[in-house]
């Protein structure tokens, strides 16, 4: 029986950037954000986003839909909250158990700043087809069903 080593591992499995991606999307955001006159980031953008389509959702359920831990999203629910751009019902029976609601500030402020996913859009697929697209969004997506289960 042969025992796996990292070098036999990186030739079947390719080493994946997608640390580097994250963090050039992250910064690629943050540049485009700000040079819209917008004080947000990707990650406070992103519950913004949900929030503008599933208002009062509880706030582990948002956790869920942004991808966040409760932690990070804890952090960036009240940053979002002291720039009055969202707003919590904390339950009076389980203070853990709050909704979040998005405010008319948070909601102009991310009809505006859609412009700028737009704008991000075209520069990471610039090059590509809508093929190429199809098949990289189904490629991410079957990585994270394999990491999901």
């Amino acid at each position: 029986m042969s025992k796996s080593t990292p070098e036999s591992a990186s030739a079947v499995y390719p080493r994946l950037p997608l640390a580097r991606f994250n963090k050039l999307i992250n910064l690629t955001m943050s540049r485009l954000f700000k040079a819209h006159g917008h004080n947000i980031t990707r990650e406070q953008e992103v519950i913004l986003r949900e929030l503008s389509r599933l208002d009062g959702v509880n706030q582990v359920d948002l956790a869920l839909r942004t991808g966040q831990d409760r932690n990070n999203l804890s952090r960036t629910r009240a940053l979002l909250e002291s720039k009055e751009l969202i707003m919590r019902d904390v339950c009076d029976v389980d203070k853990r158990n709050s909704r979040v609601y998005i405010t008319e500030q948070g909601r102009l402020l991310h009809e505006e700043a859609f412009s700028v996913i737009l704008e991000y859009q075209a520069i990471l697929f610039k090059g590509f087809s809508q093929q190429d697209i199809d098949r990289f969004s189904e490629t991410i997506q079957k990585l994270i069903t394999n990491l999901s289960d």
